[in-house]
């Protein structure tokens, strides 16, 4: 019989109450043994709903206490980065939401950590895992795209606490989309904007232009003006004569030649390699399967740990993404 892994939560809030945890129904048998969090009574409603035998409020306790495998932790950057730091030190592999630490320093002094214990360290940028962003990546990676000249982003939320916080929760992941997608980017460029700010929120937006080893140039806007109940994602990369549209995460469309039909005095048919290709999300499987890509992550994870592989995106990916957040911030002065 396949032995279970020891499984530890740490934050109870409502990402890993309402969805994350119910992906672990999607990866190989784990056995929840504890869970933690500082407010006892979102800790009484997350172990009670889904019987978790052990409760803390102090994440070290926990892992002295309990032989954990490995700990799922969504919380906030700077918990993020204590919490994944004690557990490595505690010999634990970790999963950590993005983003895992709140500069590029802590994020060195944790790949550093992790190099030193050998642990198995994930972070959840989960945009590597979303269906149509890895169907993006394959389809332009084909011989018959031409290669990627242009990559062009926006991600867009409503107003945020503080620019930081925004930076730190949205730009980051659509710099860690860019590199999943072209490998290491340069910025060359970047212009802000800010709001009238009220009381509690504050409204910038940022267009952030780079270019790759390879010849490729990009640009990613990203604004906290707008409201999350509009569409708020787009993805647009060009190759040879063809490009990849994803608008919202949701659809996808590959728009490739269709030749000339000049003379064609009767219905079109389609042309085969050429015409658009077009994937949309199925409903028939909600609520059973997001799309978004932390459904496959946890697979993914689990499996790295049962086998001994190495994950990606881990700290060394982590650090890379937050020295553009420095270059961002020299950039603009």
């Amino acid at each position: 019989m396949e032995t279970k892994l020891k499984i530890g939560i740490v934050g109870c809030g409502r990402h890993m109450f309402e969805f994350m945890y119910n992906t672990l129904r999607w990866a190989k048998p784990v056995s929840v043994v504890a869970a933690c969090d500082i407010d006892e009574g979102r800790l009484d409603k997350f172990t009670g709903h889904y019987n978790i035998p052990k409760r803390y409020t102090d994440f070290r306790e926990m892992f002295e206490k309990e032989p954990l495998d490995a700990i799922i932790c969504v919380i906030n950057p700077q918990m993020h980065y204590e919490v994944a730091k004690a557990a490595m030190l505690s010999g634990i592999d970790v999963l950590v939401e993005k983003t895992p630490c709140l500069n590029t320093a802590q994020a060195e002094e944790l790949l550093h950590i992790q190099e030193q214990t050998g642990r198995i360290t994930m972070v959840g940028f989960n945009r590597r895992f979303t269906s149509s962003y890895v169907m993006a990546k394959q389809i332009a990676h084909r011989p018959e795209f031409g290669g990627i000249h242009m990559f062009q982003s926006q991600f867009n939320a409503s107003p945020y606490k503080s620019d930081a916080e925004f930076k730190l929760s949205h730009i980051i992941h659509h710099f860690d989309l860019a590199r999943f997608i072209l490998g290491e980017i340069e910025l060359t460029h970047a212009q802000r904007i800010s709001l009238d700010e009220t009381i509690g929120h504050t409204q910038v937006g940022y267009t952030i232009s780079f270019r790759t080893e390879g010849g490729a140039i990009g640009s990613i806007q990203s604004a906290s003006i707008l409201d999350e109940m509009y569409p708020m994602e787009r993805l647009e990369l060009l190759g040879n004569k063809q490009n990849i549209v994803v608008d919202n995460i949701r659809n996808l469309v590959y728009n490739r030649p269709q030749g000339y039909r000049r003379d064609h005095y009767k219905p079109y048919d389609l042309v085969d390699g050429g015409d658009a290709l077009v994937w949309n999300s199925s409903l028939g499987l909600y609520p059973r399967f997001s799309y978004y890509g932390y459904e496959d992550q946890m697979v993914y994870f689990i499996d790295c740990l049962m086998n001994g592989k190495k994950p990606e995106p881990n700290f060394a990916d982590t650090v890379r993404t937050m020295r553009l957040l420095d270059d961002l911030d020299r950039l603009l002065g």
